[in-house]
């Protein structure tokens, strides 16, 4: 039974390697300029769809794993506490171990509303499965 476990972690685990690598280990000088103007700066909307993905991705393996049956203390646990406490973690050894880095509440901000935002979409998804799949 545990096996499937590692068979729906992959993908948040894949994720989350890849968030730490965008947000710790790659240095500005390979960030590519983006001349687009938004009202949002374009690196909080990059954190925001980047903890939304992570959470979405989580939730939606939970509640697959689960055929839509999911505790949601557990859910909202695994799916989104988790994901913002790892935001913050990344954000504070931005501060103290990557020099070339900094920490940001706003990026902190982003990674948080990211990750809550995918929580409305993944209890949709529950839904819909329990009603039109795991009849």
């Amino acid at each position: 039974m545990k096996i499937i476990y590692l068979k729906y972690a992959w993908v948040p685990l894949l994720i989350s390697l890849i968030i730490f690598y965008l947000c710790c280990l790659i240095s500005f000088d390979n960030i590519p300029e983006v001349e687009i103007e938004w009202i949002i700066p374009l690196d909080k909307v990059v954190h925001f769809l980047m903890f939304f993905g992570l959470s979405g991705a989580t939730a939606i393996n939970y509640i697959h794993l689960k055929r839509g049956r999911v505790e949601m203390w557990k859910l909202l646990l695994g799916a989104f506490l988790l994901p913002i406490l790892y935001g913050g973690f990344i954000e504070i050894i931005q501060h103290y171990f990557f020099p070339l880095r900094s920490g940001d509440w706003a990026d902190f901000l982003a990674d948080l509303l990211g990750s809550l935002t995918a929580l409305p979409v993944a209890i949709v998804f529950k839904n819909y499965l329990i009603k039109n799949r795991f009849r």
